[in-house]
């Protein structure tokens, strides 16, 4: 079988991709940042069927797509610190591969696991051409069951759409007040923390385990995580799921921390997003 030179350039070792964080601005910025302009035609959207909305105002093909709960799409808007954001709601898997595909522009649905029910969307169709928009879809977060939690199956399921939706957010804040968001094991834990607080109140390192399919003190993942190492070395991913599974204590003690010094959202933010994984083992192995 012939090597693909090319994969082998975009690999990263493990020590790389655990360096990760983001600069934080040293001057705060007004908050929340003005909307981006597009939130204004999404507006429109308000008394109206999200298909006709979609269809009348930016062209897009929804009617050669099958539908599944088409009663069940909605579209609201959400605050957050890097401005306001159009938030489209789907009620099944199917209907959320759709949506993902009439955004980016595609005739063909990709093929996302059960795991995989929300995305902070940079559409690609050609009339919403780079529009932010938050995509959720209501089913247990990274597809836990509610038994798993001790919680009844609609609680789970509205804190899973609260976790969804402040994890997105969080995704997006990083965007606009950072610059960029990354699919890094560092921007999970940070919009995950961001959305435990949102739908739990705290964030605990054990629930987060649970969502990326870690088991304390093992070198494996059989969940969410592995979606995220993909451009790490294949025989050095078991490095970094070992360095997330020892982190995740520290940010849950740091977050703790944090609130008890009634920290809002910007201090969470960039407390989190400010210190890599690898800086953040090495200051603790040091104490």
């Amino acid at each position: 079988m012939k090597l693909d030179l090319s994969l082998l350039v975009q690999l990263q070792s493990a020590a790389e991709y655990l360096q990760h964080c983001y600069e934080i601005p040293q001057t705060l910025p007004q908050l929340p940042l003005p909307d981006e302009s597009f939130v204004t035609q999404w507006q429109e959207a308000r008394g109206k069927a999200v298909l006709d909305f979609m269809g009348e105002i930016f062209s897009l093909p929804v009617a050669a797509f099958p539908w599944e709960q088409e009663d069940f799409l909605k579209i609201s808007f959400v605050q957050t610190l890097g401005g306001r954001l159009p938030v489209i709601a789907t009620g099944s898997h199917e209907d959320f591969r759709v949506m993902e595909a009439l955004l980016n522009g595609r005739e063909e649905r990709s093929n996302l696991p059960l795991t995989v029910n929300a995305f902070t969307i940079k559409a690609k169709a050609e009339k919403i051409s780079r529009q932010c928009v938050l995509l959720l879809n209501r089913a247990p977060y990274s597809n836990i069951p509610a038994t798993r939690l001790g919680l009844g199956e609609e609680e789970w399921l509205d804190r899973s759409y609260r976790l969804r939706a402040a994890h997105e957010c969080a995704h997006y804040e990083t965007l606009r007040l950072f610059g960029s968001m990354k699919n890094n094991a560092l921007d999970e834990i940070l919009a995950d923390a961001m959305g435990q607080l949102a739908a739990f109140g705290d964030f605990s390192a054990d629930r987060q385990r649970l969502f990326f399919g870690l088991t304390k003190g093992e070198e494996s993942c059989t969940g969410r995580l592995s979606f995220y190492t993909k451009k790490v070395l294949p025989e050095e991913r078991g490095q970094v799921y070992q360095a997330v599974d020892q982190v995740l204590d520290i940010i849950e003690a740091d977050v703790k921390e944090l609130l008890s010094q009634k920290a809002g959202n910007w201090e969470l933010l960039t407390g989190i997003a400010g210190k890599s994984i690898a800086s953040r083992l090495a200051t603790a192995g040091s104490h």
